[in-house]
């Protein structure tokens, strides 16, 4: 499993220094982003307690988005051209300054192209790809969680028409990975028909432990899981998936209380009717012991 390459930097941790947590949220109002809110309009809670918060200019807050995409064998041929262009939808929404990877998944995770601005060395590098070999999705959630892309907000988008067939990583890693990564993880789940010498209907099952484990990785990073009910429509969720992270909201607050272990975060908006999604749940690791 070639994952050792993409950890050769520090593994990524939550955005929490000695002082300061920084939050990204989204405000919907009928799943449509909700703009012109102040600091004031937000209640956040970390492990019950009220939080003093405070905005963070968008513009202070890079962003970097890898694009962990599923090139099994059950993507050659047309369906991979729509995840080329649905891949290509999800730059139009980004800001210049903003930096995109691309990470191909088959029964290896390998680094396409690290993030970079160059939308055209992005663009290049996404019609380069080819299909073919198995599936190692639970291992590319916990690589794109686990690595450390660089400063500022980091997203995820995990594409996959195919049920885990090659990962050894096991689930708990993964969650693990969740709550200490500093990435928001989005999947995106196409079905696909199974082939013939199998009766396994792939990722389209639902309540399959594989589902349950990037729903719940989703979540706890403030990202969602979507279904694609045909590859025609990822071009929409993918862009739909970049414009919600561009509208999110950045706060940032000193939280109260012990700092090491667990935090459970809520986070509500003083506007009736409106819906909020954020990161659920976020763990501060122990310091290492002193060597003496």
């Amino acid at each position: 499993m070639a994952v050792a390459g993409l950890l050769a930097q520090a593994p990524a941790t939550f955005a929490v220094d000695t002082e300061t947590v920084h939050l990204d949220v989204l405000v919907t109002d009928r799943q449509r982003p909700v703009a012109g809110l102040g600091a004031s309009d937000f209640v956040v809670r970390d492990n019950g307690v009220v939080q003093t918060v405070r905005l963070v200019e968008r513009g202070a807050a890079p962003l970097t988005a890898v694009l962990l995409l599923d090139l099994s064998w059950s993507v050659a041929g047309e369906r991979l051209a729509q995840v080329k262009r649905a891949a290509d939808a999800f730059l139009t929404p980004l800001a210049e300054r903003d930096r995109v990877g691309v990470v191909a998944v088959r029964h290896d995770v390998s680094l396409v192209t690290p993030p970079s601005t160059d939308r055209a060395q992005v663009r290049s590098a996404l019609q380069s790809l080819k299909a073919g070999g198995f599936t190692s999705i639970v291992d590319a959630a916990w690589v794109g969680l686990a690595r450390d892309w660089g400063p500022g907000r980091t997203v995820l988008v995990l594409f996959s028409d195919g049920e885990d067939s090659t990962s050894f990583l096991a689930n708990d890693d993964v969650l693990q990975a969740a709550r200490e990564s500093n990435a928001q993880l989005h999947v995106v789940a196409l079905p696909r028909p199974p082939p013939p010498w199998m009766s396994n209907p792939g990722f389209l099952r639902e309540d399959t432990s594989q589902e349950y484990l990037l729903r719940r990785a989703a979540e706890i990073t403030g990202g969602r899981f979507v279904r694609a009910p045909e590859s025609a429509a990822l071009e929409r969720l993918f862009r739909e998936i970049a414009e919600s992270v561009t509208a999110r909201y950045v706060l940032a607050y000193e939280p109260s209380g012990p700092r090491e272990g667990r935090h459970e975060i809520k986070v509500s908006v003083r506007r009736p009717g409106s819906k909020v999604s954020h990161r659920r749940e976020y763990v501060v690791p122990a310091p290492a012991p002193e060597r003496r």
